[in-house]
Order: structure tokens, then C-alpha cells, then sequence
């Protein structure tokens, strides 16, 4: 072999290794991309459900707030006052204070639901299965608040007030919050479920750019 097809022969090998070792420094920079991506996307979801389910639990305790100010308890019209008792005008207003207590609930809890759809997909069900726990916290509170609703409603018949005020009675009375520091037993169950939910979310918004 001459000195010129060697010399040639060391440039073909030169220019081969060095368009692997470009190809390879390509693939592993398109991984990390792949990774950095993920990791971003994931430390956004993680976020905003954290603050969505704040959000929520903030609407919970409002709903078991047990101070109802004036200004939540909307009057009948004129028109339909004239027809109605005191009691009836009271329930009224109650009503529809937790009416609007609870549509606060509602929608806190349907922001959550597009991303939990998206953390199925990324992650299985593991964080919906946590929030199953929260969510039944919820219906637990809405039957409630409900029977109270049904009982001191007067157009409630006396049978059904008091086969509802039987019911209540072998429930767990949830609807006032103690507001004490420690919590009642519902704020505990609420708060553990959230930890839960928190522990499992706050390893995926350790994401560094």
C-alpha cells in the first residue's frame, strides 16, 4: 500500500469516527431532551394539580364553615316574600348560601379532572386512586349537608323529617368544623388524605431546568 492510500485511508477512518461519535453524541443528546422534556411536563402537572387540590380543600372547609354571614344569604324578590313564611324566607337564604358554598366545590373539583385524565396516561392510577379517597371525604359531606337542608326545610312533611333526622343520627356529624388546630375528625381524614396525595406528587417537582 502506498504512502498516499494510507494517507487516504486514515482520512476515510478519521471522517467515520468522527460521524459516529457525532451520531452518538446526537442520539444521547436527543435522550436527554426526551428526559428534560418529560421532566418538565411532569413538574407542571404535579403543580398544578397541588394547587388545584389546595384550592378544593379550601372550598371544603368553606362549605363547613360554621359562621354564615348576611351577605351569603340572598332575600326572595319582593313578589315571591309576600307568599312566603319567615321560616320559609330563612330556609331561603340558607339554602342558597349552601348552594353557592358548594358550587365553589364543584368547580374546584372539575378543575382537577382534565388533569388527572393526563396523570392517568403519564403516571396509571395510582394518584386517582388517591383521590378517591378525598372525593368520597366529599359525597360523605354533601349527604349531609343535605339531610340538614331536607330537615329544616318547612315544607318538609313531619314523617320525613323525622325519618331523616333517624339517619342523621347514625351518621358521623360532620357539617360544622370545630376550627380548632388540631382539627375534628373530618379535618383530620381530609388532611391525611391530602398528605397522602402531596407525598406522592412533591418527588415530581423536584424538576431542575
Amino acid at each position: 500500500m502506498t504512502s498516499n492510500e494510507i494517507i487516504s485511508l486514515a482520512k476515510d477512518l478519521i471522517l467515520s469516527g468522527a460521524a459516529i461519535t457525532g451520531a452518538v453524541v446526537a442520539i444521547k443528546g436527543l435522550g436527554t431532551w426526551r428526559r428534560q422534556l418529560q421532566g418538565q411536563s411532569e413538574y407542571d402537572l404535579s403543580r398544578r394539580i397541588l394547587v388545584s387540590l389546595f384550592k378544593y380543600r379550601d372550598a371544603l372547609n368553606t362549605v363547613r364553615n360554621p359562621f354564615m354571614w348576611n351577605s351569603e344569604m340572598p332575600s326572595p324578590s319582593e313578589d315571591e316574600a309576600k307568599l312566603m313564611t319567615r321560616e320559609k324566607i330563612q330556609y331561603y337564604g340558607t339554602s342558597k348560601a349552601y348552594e353557592a358554598r358548594w358550587n365553589n366545590v364543584q368547580k374546584e373539583r372539575a378543575n382537577l379532572y382534565a388533569d388527572l385524565l393526563e396523570a392517568e396516561a403519564l403516571w396509571g392510577k395510582e394518584l386517582n386512586d388517591l383521590f378517591k379517597v378525598v372525593f368520597l371525604l366529599q359525597h360523605e359531606l354533601f349527604i349531609c349537608i343535605n339531610r340538614y337542608l331536607e330537615v329544616i326545610n318547612p315544607d318538609t312533611d313531619d314523617m320525613s323529617k323525622k325519618s331523616t333526622h333517624s339517619i342523621k343520627n347514625k351518621s358521623r356529624d360532620i357539617m360544622y368544623s370545630d376550627l380548632s388546630d388540631e382539627g375534628d375528625d373530618f379535618q383530620k381524614d381530609l388532611m391525611a388524605s391530602i398528605k397522602n396525595i402531596e407525598k406522592y406528587l412533591k418527588p415530581k417537582l423536584s424538576y431542575k431546568i
